[in-house]
C-alpha cells in the first residue's frame, strides 16, 4: 500500500507539472482518439508520426486482448534525457527510454535523438501493452519477465537476428538470467537489462510458437481470475512455472547456442589477426630465403680456381728447359 500511495502521489505531481507547463505555453496538448499527447511546442509532426506508425500494431494488440483503450491515456513526450530524468527525480535506470504508469493511465516517452525517434513507435506500443495487460489483469500482480516479455513480443514479434546472437552469447558463456530474477530489473546494468528484455521476449515467443496465441490468451485469463502464476500454468498448459522454465531453457539452448558463430565483429578481428600472422610468416620466409642466398654467395667466395695441370704438359716443359 505504501508503494501504491507513492505512485499515486508522484503521478498527481506529474499531472500538476504538465498542466503548469501547458498554461505557460512551453508544452502543447492534443487529443487523438483515446490518447492525450503532451509535447514540446512545435512537435506536432512527431505526434502524427507516432499515431500513424502505431495504428496497425495497436489494433493487433487490442484484438488479442479483446478490449480497447476506453479510458484515455496521457502520453508526455520529452526531448532531452535531463528533462526525462528530472520528471522521475533521477530514480529511474539510465537505460530507460520510456515509463508507463498504468494505474494513472500515463506514459512518459523520451525522444531525444534520431535513433530514439525511429524506435519511438515500437517503444510506445511496448508501453501501451503494459497498460492493456494491467487492464486485462484488473491490476493483479504479474512477474516482470511476463510483463516485459508480452510488451516486447507484441511490439516487435519474434527475436531479431541480433537479439538471437546476444542470447546465444549469454548461453555459451553461462550468463543467462533466471526469469524470476528479473523482478529487480530496475537495478540491472544496461547490458544485463538488455539481456533480460531479450530473454523475456524469447520466453513469450516460445509460449506462442509451441502452444499458440489462443493458449497464451487463456493463460492470461486464468492469471486474471486466479492471481497465481503456477495455477495459471497448470490450468492452461498442465505443468507449473518451473517446468515451463526448464522447457524454455532447453529450447533456447538447442536453437540459439550455435548462433554465437555469427558474431561478426569477432570474425573480423580473427580475420585481421590471421592476415597479420600470414604477413609476418611471409616476411619471415622471404628474409630466410634472402639470408640463405647471401650465405651461399659468401660460401662460394671462399674457394679459388687452380689450373688442372696435365702431367704431359709438365714433361714437355722440362724438355725445353
Amino acid at each position: 500500500m505504501a508503494k501504491l500511495s507513492k505512485i499515486i502521489i508522484f503521478a498527481t505531481f506529474l499531472i500538476y507539472v504538465f498542466c503548469s507547463l501547458i498554461r505557460a505555453g512551453s508544452l502543447q496538448k492534443v487529443t487523438r482518439g483515446n490518447f492525450i499527447f503532451i509535447y514540446p511546442k512545435g512537435d506536432s509532426l512527431l505526434v502524427e508520426y507516432l499515431l500513424k506508425e502505431t495504428d496497425k500494431p495497436l489494433q493487433r494488440v487490442e484484438s488479442f486482448f479483446y478490449e480497447s483503450l476506453t479510458t484515455p491515456v496521457t502520453i508526455l513526450i520529452v526531448k532531452s534525457d535531463r528533462a526525462f530524468r528530472a520528471y522521475f527525480q533521477n530514480k529511474i535506470p539510465e537505460w530507460s527510454q520510456a515509463i508507463a504508469i498504468p494505474r494513472e493511465r500515463m506514459i512518459v516517452l523520451k525522444l531525444s535523438n534520431a535513433d530514439q525517434i525511429r524506435k519511438g513507435p515500437q517503444i510506445l506500443v511496448h508501453e501501451v501493452v503494459h497498460i492493456l495487460v494491467y487492464d486485462h489483469l484488473k491490476g493483479a500482480g504479474i512477474p516482470t519477465w511476463l510483463n516485459e516479455g508480452l510488451a516486447e513480443y507484441f511490439s516487435e514479434g519474434n527475436l531479431s537476428l541480433q537479439k538471437k546472437i546476444l542470447l546465444a552469447d549469454a548461453i555459451v558463456s553461462n550468463k543467462t538470467i533466471d526469469l524470476m530474477a528479473m523482478d529487480t530489473l530496475f537495478r540491472f546494468s544496461t547490458a544485463k537489462a538488455r539481456l533480460a528484455y531479450i530473454e523475456a521476449q524469447s520466453a513469450v515467443a516460445f509460449m506462442v510458437e509451441k502452444y499458440g496465441l489462443p493458449k497464451l490468451k487463456q493463460f492470461l485469463d486464468y492469471l486474471a481470475r486466479r492471481k497465481i502464476l503456477d495455477d495459471a500454468f497448470k490450468l492452461t498448459y498442465h505443468f507449473d512455472f518451473l517446468d515451463f522454465e526448464i522447457q524454455w531453457n532447453e529450447y533456447i539452448y538447442r536453437h540459439y547456442r550455435y548462433l554465437v558463430l555469427l558474431r561478426f565483429e569477432e570474425w573480423i578481428f580473427a580475420f585481421i589477426a590471421l592476415l597479420f600472422l600470414m604477413a609476418v610468416l611471409a616476411v619471415y620466409l622471404r628474409n630466410k630465403k634472402k639470408l640463405k642466398k647471401m650465405q651461399d654467395e659468401e660460401d662460394s667466395s671462399d674457394f679459388f680456381e687452380y689450373p688442372d695441370w696435365d702431367e704431359s704438359d709438365s714433361d714437355e716443359s722440362d724438355e725445353f728447359r
